[in-house]
């Protein structure tokens, strides 16, 4: 398979505004994982809460911007 339709989906989202509750609705139609990064590149971990198969919320310790990789 060179990736066609045995690929898996994923979604990015780009939190622009610092907060420290992100709503994603990422639209995958799965309980995705979820890998955040800060704006610097750097992991960061939250908690997350599925609240369908298509939407995450993502709480952290204090607001920040970045990047929520899904897949």
């Amino acid at each position: 398979d060179s990736g066609g339709a045995g690929a898996d989906k994923n979604f990015v989202f780009s939190q622009n505004v610092p907060s420290a509750t992100w709503s994603i609705t990422h639209n995958l139609g799965k309980y995705a994982s979820v890998s955040i990064t800060d704006s610097a590149g750097t992991i960061v971990y939250g908690e997350v809460e599925y609240i369908s198969i298509n939407e995450v919320e993502v709480t952290f310790r204090s607001a920040f911007a970045g990047k929520a990789y899904l897949n």
